[in-house]
């Protein structure tokens, strides 16, 4: 099973759900395949023509069936709308780094429960009903503790990693600046500014292009 987390935002594809701190949307077949190949593929300006590909394959639909998606999409990051990056005149992008892609093992999750259960012990209390008036027997107790199964070992060991992998995405995203990639040129900071008809160019190919706050473009070696 497979989720995306962006901060404590879930998207759940086999779900077709997407929950924020306030609901959980339920999202079209259309709307989840959309947004699981614009994270798949972040960083990467997506054309219209392919992303109606994606979301509606071998049907024909009215181009205006996309602003649905993209729409209902939004609504349901809420305040956060800027998750999907609507490139003018080329199409639609999402951030490097602004999802974190989590894997999960059925078998494992439903291990660790079996586990969970076994760990609940009776007590036996045992005393000498023979002797009430002369003898009281101290209550015995007792406990079996059962060392982890293997398997819950190693889903301990898989999400201990996943954490540490998502924590250290998490810093390196929030410490650098979205960049998309367009024609192998990296390109970063404000990119829903991006004009392509703007580009540099004579930027060279191993240069990163920055977009400040107001637009304008600036190549950096």
């Amino acid at each position: 099973m497979i989720i995306y987390k962006y901060g404590k935002d879930v998207f759940e594809p086999q779900k077709s759900a997407y929950t924020n701190q306030e609901a959980t949307t339920k999202l079209s077949a259309s709307e989840t395949k959309i947004l699981q190949y614009l994270i798949d593929n972040s960083g990467e300006i997506i054309s219209r023509e392919k992303l109606l590909e994606i979301g509606w394959p071998d049907k024909v639909v009215v181009p205006n069936s996309l602003n649905v998606a993209i729409a209902n999409l939004r609504k349901a990051f809420k305040s956060k709308n800027e998750i999907i990056i609507t490139i003018k005149g080329a199409g639609f992008t999402i951030a490097n780094n602004t999802f974190v892609q989590q894997h999960f093992q059925p078998e494992v999750i439903a291990d660790h429960e079996q586990h969970s259960t076994e760990q609940l012990q009776p007590v036996d209390h045992h005393s000498d009903n023979n002797n009430i008036g002369a003898n009281i027997n101290h209550t015995k107790t007792t406990s079996t503790a059962k060392p982890l199964p293997t398997m819950a070992k190693i889903g301990y060991g898989i999400c201990l990693v996943t954490m540490f992998a998502w924590v250290m995405l998490w810093t390196s995203s929030w410490q650098s600046p979205p960049c998309v990639s367009v024609n192998n040129q990296k390109i970063c900071g404000n990119i829903e500014l991006l004009n392509l008809q703007k580009l540099p160019q004579d930027a060279k190919s191993n240069s990163t292009i920055y977009i400040d706050t107001t637009g304008k473009m600036y190549e950096k070696i």
